[in-house]
């Protein structure tokens, strides 16, 4: 993770093609922040970029903040980017180390990266 002191807000989406959809085609705030639980599975995708200028890159962690993957949803289509959020979830990759996940619960979620 680039920005391990990154606060970020968690938005929980239902299905893979949606979270797919809101990641390629969307441009997010540097705090934002997706939770997919499926089949028993819980991930959560950090926006992870330098700027909202640049590629769209999210990390993404089990809830217990350990990184499976970075991947830079926008360099990907809708199809490419459910497949890889499938890879993720079949446990395809390996653990790229733990961090503390800073989490903004609030529903007024307001920081220096949202105004």
């Amino acid at each position: 993770m680039l920005y391990p002191r990154r606060v970020h807000t968690l938005r929980s989406v239902t299905g893979i093609e949606e979270l797919a959809e809101i990641l390629t085609q969307h441009t997010w705030t540097l705090c934002a922040g997706f939770r997919l639980a499926l089949d028993g599975r819980c991930l959560i995708f950090l926006n992870d970029s330098i700027s909202e200028n640049g590629a769209q890159e999210f990390a993404v962690c089990d809830q217990n903040g350990n990184q499976v993957e970075s991947i830079t949803f926008g360099w990907c289509d809708c199809n490419r980017a459910a497949d890889l959020i499938r890879r993720v979830l079949a446990g395809e990759y390996e653990s790229m180390g733990t961090y503390e996940l800073l989490l903004d619960m609030n529903q007024q979620h307001l920081c220096r990266y949202c105004r």
